[in-house]
């Protein structure tokens, strides 16, 4: 299923994956990027293969900038609509034909487009990026170009707060991927550009069975 009819199935009211929309979690997320950021005002945060994340518009009422991309029409107009009136909001398109909107605050800003692709006005942009399970999400050929593209978007010294799955079994298999600190820090996915700050372990609990959600912060490498 493509992820244009996986989101279609999950606005219905399908089955919602492991969406998480509890405000609770996206606390915790943000505390810890503030805790191993240390920023000395409004951070700017970037969220890639968003969806309709709540964590957006919860760091976004936190005071901070926010900036997500996502593939998906739909789920960037839900993400929109938590914000308020839809009249707030304005787009353009880009050279490469994506829709970008802009939230008339200056904060917000949700790329309508793929993630993969190179996006120069956004190189050394962000203080923090939020990682919720995108990483896991990926077929293991998409990682190192994923990755790669977050270490241009990173600020030098850039926070990654980033959360995936831990599985009791079926660990080869996905998606979701088992992953573990490992994983993120093969030569082919974050290891070449980022170094690892910290396990979290689990940072929630989880109602589906045989998985743990942990966390991990990695931080963007002085580039040389």
């Amino acid at each position: 299923m493509a992820w244009k009819d996986t989101w279609a199935d999950i606005l219905d009211g399908g089955h919602p994956r492991w969406k998480v929309d509890d405000l609770d979690a996206k606390k915790v997320a943000l505390a810890h990027i503030v805790e191993h950021g240390s920023p000395d005002g409004p951070m700017h945060i970037l969220c890639p293969l968003a969806g309709d994340d709540s964590f957006v518009h919860y760091a976004w009422s936190q005071g901070h900038h926010v900036t997500a991309i996502d593939i998906v029409p739909d789920a960037l107009k839900a993400m929109r609509i938590q914000f308020g009136g839809m009249e707030d909001w304005s787009s353009e398109s880009t050279k490469g034909s994506e829709l970008v909107w802009k939230h008339k605050s200056g904060r917000a800003t949700l790329f309508e487009g793929d993630m993969l692709m190179k996006r120069p006005e956004l190189m050394r942009s962000f203080d923090a990026i939020y990682d919720k399970d995108s990483f896991g999400a990926l077929q293991l050929g998409m990682r190192p170009k994923f990755c790669e593209r977050l270490s241009e978007f990173a600020k030098e010294g850039g926070t990654v707060y980033i959360e995936v799955k831990n599985k009791e079994s079926g660990n080869k298999s996905g998606p979701p991927f088992h992953v573990e600190k490992e994983d993120l820090m093969e030569p082919t996915a974050f290891g070449a550009w980022f170094e690892h700050v910290s396990s979290l372990g689990e940072v929630y609990p989880l109602k589906m069975q045989g998985m743990k959600q942990t966390g991990h912060i990695l931080r963007r490498a002085l580039m040389r």
